[in-house]
């Protein structure tokens, strides 16, 4: 083996060597997490503490369903994430297909508005849009807060699903209304199967933002059978005890959703980057 072949392996094991490091390093949290969730809530404050049980249970997940209102926080989670999905989603194609397809008087300045509100902190919106929620009679209702999800998710969905209009030739468009097809035709079956990457990208991008939200929905939502399950997990901490246990287990249950979501996105986002580009 030369000098070269050497350094060239020495050097490939260090990478790896760093790189599997970096891994355990982010999941080793879950795993804890993942562990902890399966003992008993005497081995919490065992002294000294181990990564795995001495006894091994799932009577915290069971209880966690049984004794709290876990599935209503769960529920309440799903609804509005579905909800700020579609509406971020269907109303930001429309936004950015005007605003690449027609030609009108301000909409270069519509653009960089949305994209200066998407810049705004979240923090300077929560009160204006509570006050907002309140004037319209949506104050502590869960299509309040999947309002004021689609405004915060609004301008960036806009703006990126503008950026994949731009890229996309117009001839396909103009070969589709000579064959007879309509705008919302040529929209559907034209241009929709070319945007599969932005429309996966504002999706995902809408789902982690609404699913891990904590500051709108603990302060839009006044009654607790209408808290989302960030709020609901904090609820678990009282004045008298912190039930581990259920903060464990429930994070665990509500991580099943999003690794669920991002292996399915990836495989999409993977095949509409590929598809995008053969037919661009």
């Amino acid at each position: 083996m030369t000098n070269g072949s050497k350094k060239s392996m020495r050097f490939r094991i260090i990478f790896y060597a760093l790189l599997i490091l970096l891994v355990l390093f982010s999941i080793g949290p879950i795993i804890w997490m993942l562990f902890s969730s399966l003992r008993p809530k005497n081995e919490f404050f065992m002294i000294p503490p181990s990564i795995l049980p001495k006894h091994w249970t799932v009577i915290n997940y069971f209880l966690l369903f049984k004794e709290t209102a876990f599935v209503q926080f769960l529920l309440n989670s799903i609804w509005i994430s579905l909800g700020t999905i579609v509406i971020s989603t269907v109303v930001g194609i429309l936004a950015a297909y005007s605003l690449t397809r027609f030609n009108y008087r301000g909409r270069n300045m519509f653009a960089l508005f949305s994209l200066f509100a998407y810049m705004l902190p979240t923090i300077l919106l929560v009160i204006p849009l509570y006050l907002l929620v309140v004037s319209i009679g949506l104050a502590d209702k869960l299509t309040g807060l999947v309002l004021a999800y689609v405004a915060l998710c609004l301008p960036y969905c806009l703006w990126l699903l503008r950026s994949f209009f731009q890229t996309l030739p117009i001839e396909l468009e103009e070969s589709a209304f000579i064959d007879g097809a309509g705008r919302i035709r040529t929209l559907i079956y034209v241009v929709l199967p070319m945007m599969i990457p932005g429309i996966v990208a504002t999706t995902v991008y809408s789902f982690t933002y609404v699913w891990n939200e904590y500051l709108f929905a603990l302060i839009f939502m006044t009654s607790d059978a209408k808290r989302t399950f960030p709020v609901g997990l904090e609820s678990f901490v009282t004045n008298f005890d912190v039930y581990w246990e259920y903060i464990l287990s429930g994070s665990i249950i509500v991580s099943i959703p999003a690794v669920i979501v991002f292996l399915a996105t990836q495989r999409s986002l993977i095949k509409g980057y590929g598809a995008g580009a053969v037919k661009g």
